[in-house]
């Protein structure tokens, strides 16, 4: 009972956590930067608008920008890069979510903050 009582917690937590889309949308958003994630054989990076390589493929996945930085997955932990490709946070998260009005929703050991 209070392992199915801890999974479903955990559930909802990452549940609460929200949501964000990878794909680049016919109107980028505020904040985009202009970039766009792609991926090149087994690895991610982004191009412009003109289908330009902007920042070299090498993450294991990227999320589109928000507010001028992107989520990207380095192993099993996902951090944040800057419109260069240089990691600002660095990957520590198990889940981590797009930027909002300064603030994005991140987890690590099961405690969002």
């Amino acid at each position: 009972m209070k392992q199915g009582f801890v999974t479903f917690i955990s559930l909802l937590a990452l549940i609460s956590c929200g949501q964000q889309s990878k794909a680049p949308t016919a109107k980028p958003k505020k904040g985009h930067a202009g970039l766009f994630p792609v991926k090149v054989k087994d690895k991610w990076g982004y191009i412009d608008k003109t289908g330009n390589l902007v920042i070299n493929p090498q993450f294991d996945d990227a999320w589109s920008f928000s507010e001028g930085l992107a989520v990207v997955q380095i192993g099993d932990k996902l951090g944040y890069i800057d419109k260069t490709g240089n990691l600002v946070i660095s990957p520590q998260f198990a889940f981590a979510s797009a930027f909002s009005e300064g603030l994005a929703a991140v987890m690590i050991d099961f405690k969002c903050g």
